[in-house]
């Protein structure tokens, strides 16, 4: 029986599907930042398995001699292996894992699938197409960028963000001057704004090889869509499109080879023309957010979650797909401010033709609060279909059906709907 080293962030679908095996020996570290995430009867589920917070604050060649000192403690002699899917802390859980003399990232790669304009250096640097970028420091260099791109629609950004936090779109000197963001050094970038359409794709990677990538149809921008309650879905795409000029799994492949990244996931969004040709936009070294992995995973007839810790494990993988692959995605229900007055409950939408799964966060009764992340809404569904345009056509079933009335706001989405 291996025994692995687990960095968790919090629950999570991976972790869940790690807990239910029965041929490994888990140890999960968590860092005293994170530990709110947890709740208590969360942290009791977990406590028959051997845990350790690290204090987040304290010097790390510190916390690793005390981590050492428990290893001892609990005659623990070795730990073969390591998994986090941690992009928050996917530095700090590497570098303390690196301590430990496992197979982790080193620094380098760490900037390229950590930092974007490492990544985009990079990506220049293995012949990966990308769009124009810069590295952001000040207001005044920021103003520099778009005058120097014609004074055309840029994008503004953190270098190290995640889920289009503090994401912009600048049209203007006066969308610059009005930017109630503190620039530090070091922090920001900025990059052109590229009009082909946004498509994202996901890979498995072992022993440096790709094993397969699986390609997610995004119909309106993540960030723009949540913002405007307008349809915000993705869905896996069964058969590579004919108008790409490009094989997604080879294109993996080069970013994958060219940055020596060798076992675990790749999740990037890229942009395609509209005759085929694909740019690099930015990648996570980790599984897809949202309900990504579960589609892909039904899609294909396959887990995952559990090839991806078998990954980890160095156990060797083969992929053995169901004979008809179908288009499974998620949709994000529209979110509004306010006391939620009327909410279209769960047992409705799972009623609906092609939805198999679904979580509500927003209820009758309890205040909701909109957010300006890619991620947020009043809940989610799962919708499966032959392609990704039965999926879509079933999905937009779902949308326009759906309503949600808070005392803040009012109105339906029905001058939405009409748009779409």
């Amino acid at each position: 029986m291996k025994r692995l080293l687990y960095f968790e962030e919090y629950e999570n679908n991976l972790s869940h599907s790690l807990f239910k095996r029965e041929d490994i020996d888990v140890i999960i570290i968590r860092t005293s930042k994170n530990m709110k995430f947890f709740s208590d009867s969360y942290l009791k589920y977990t406590s028959k398995f051997k845990c350790y917070t690290i204090d987040f604050n304290n010097d790390i060649d510190e916390e690793i001699k005390k981590f050492k000192n428990w290893l001892k403690k609990n005659n623990i002699e070795k730990i073969d292996c390591f998994l986090s899917d941690s992009e928050y802390y996917l530095a700090f859980a590497n570098r303390f894992a690196r301590k430990l003399g496992l197979e982790v990232l080193n620094e380098e790669q760490i900037k390229w699938v950590r930092d974007k304009v490492y990544m985009k250096e990079k990506f220049r640097d293995i012949g990966i197409d990308t769009v124009d970028f810069q590295a952001i420091n000040s207001k005044e260099e920021l103003k520099n960028f778009f005058l120097e791109n014609g004074s055309k629609r840029i994008v503004f950004k953190p270098r190290r963000g995640m889920n289009s936090i503090k994401t912009y779109i600048i049209n203007s000197i006066k969308d610059i001057d009005d930017l109630d963001v503190i620039i530090e050094p070091g922090k920001y970038m900025a990059e052109n704004f590229c009009y082909d359409h946004e498509w994202s794709i996901e890979s498995l990677v072992q022993n440096g090889v790709v094993l397969d990538s699986y390609v997610t149809y995004i119909p309106n921008p993540t960030l723009w869509a949540t913002i405007n309650n307008e349809l915000n879905c993705h869905m896996t795409v069964p058969k590579i499109p004919n108008f790409f000029k490009f094989i997604p799994k080879e294109f993996i492949q080069q970013i994958v080879t060219g940055m020596q990244l060798e076992n675990g996931a790749m999740t990037i969004e890229v942009f395609i023309s509209e005759d085929g040709y694909v740019k690099a936009s930015e990648l996570g070294w980790r599984l897809p957010g949202c309900q990504a992995t579960l589609n892909h995973s039904y899609s294909y007839g396959i887990d995952i979650y559990n090839i991806l810790i078998d990954i980890a494990l160095r156990t060797p993988v083969t992929l053995k797909y169901r004979n008809r692959i179908l288009s499974v995605g998620d949709l994000y229900l529209p979110n509004k401010e306010g006391l939620v007055e009327k909410i279209t409950p769960l047992d409705e939408l799972l009623n609906m033709d092609g939805v198999i799964a679904g979580e509500m966060f927003a209820k009758a009764g309890e205040y909701q609060k909109k957010r300006r992340v890619g991620n947020d809404a009043s809940g989610w569904v799962q919708v499966v279909g032959i392609d990704e345009k039965e999926t879509l056509k079933k999905m937009k079933m779902v949308f326009n059906n759906f309503e949600i009335e808070t005392k803040k706001e009012t109105r339906d989405l029905k001058h939405v709907r009409e748009k779409k």
